[in-house]
């Protein structure tokens, strides 16, 4: 056999297996506790069918509503995350997206609302990579949200969270954190709506904000209930690491305003 046909045999083979692979993972997914209906497998095909993702390699991180797995393309690493249409809770997605101005959406089909859901994540990740470190959005398709994945090497092993990190300058960290809330409140218009030490990202030494599907716009109704918390989340964690923090100093100096007792009472029983 010549150099030349080994060549093409070999190469044959190896998109047979990348194909097989591909098929086995799909095939996988439709056990993986009900979460993948046919019109979610459909889309997923969709990403490799489109080139987006030449293949998509495993979990990193399974909850109660949505599941998150690494891909590549041309050794660039993305992650895929998608929303699981059977138990996803429609009634507090609808109440972050009634009040979100960017929507005007009438309340209809469960799969509407996720779409919905996607597509405000996806506009939130757009509007927070204009000003804090936030893994970039590339697409969403239904119920699914394709973007950068954020890794500390070659390999594509995610970033650790805050929580996991090892090694943090705490006190320089929090100095960080409270610049970038106050960036996003005042220049994108944006309040995360869920953040913690679980949903903050440790790469070279910076954090970088992760999981913005209820983040809201400052015009939310929500907005400052969401503030509120997430600051306390913050100051919390901080303080469990010896650094000094007061949530009600911090809030002003994020707003210019002071914290009232009726807002805090608000977000208290939100």
């Amino acid at each position: 056999m010549s150099g030349l046909k080994h060549e093409k045999l070999l190469d044959r083979e190896y998109q047979k297996k990348i194909v097989e692979r591909k098929k086995r993972f799909l095939e996988d997914l439709k056990t993986e506790d009900g979460v993948f209906d046919n019109r979610t497998l459909l889309t997923l095909h969709g990403l490799l069918n489109g080139k987006h993702v030449d293949e998509f390699l495993g979990i990193i991180n399974s909850g109660k509503e949505s599941i998150v797995f690494s891909a590549i393309k041309e050794n660039k690493y993305f992650a895929v995350k998608v929303y699981r249409v059977s138990t996803c809770d429609f009634k507090t997605m609808w109440k972050y997206i009634q009040g979100d101005p960017r929507f005007h959406l009438r309340k209809s089909s469960t799969r509407q609302i996720i779409h919905a859901w996607v597509e405000k994540e996806y506009r939130n990740l757009k509007r927070a990579n204009n000003y804090v470190n936030s893994p970039k959005a590339l697409l969403r398709r239904e119920n699914i949200l394709l973007m950068e994945l954020i890794s500390d090497d070659n390999g594509g092993a995610p970033s650790p969270r805050l929580k996991d990190a090892v090694n943090v300058d705490y006190s320089k960290f929090y100095e960080l954190i409270r610049e970038d809330l106050k960036t996003l409140y005042n220049d994108a218009q944006l309040v995360h709506g869920d953040l913690s030490e679980y949903n903050i990202l440790v790469k070279d030494n910076e954090p970088v904000y992760i999981d913005f599907s209820q983040g809201v716009v400052v015009q939310h109704p929500l907005s400052k209930s969401l503030l509120i918390r997430d600051i306390k989340n913050i100051c919390n964690f901080f303080k469990r690491k010896g650094v000094a923090c007061d949530y009600k100093k911090l809030y002003k100096y994020i707003t210019g305003e002071e914290l009232q007792p009726i807002d805090e009472e608000l977000a208290n029983n939100y």
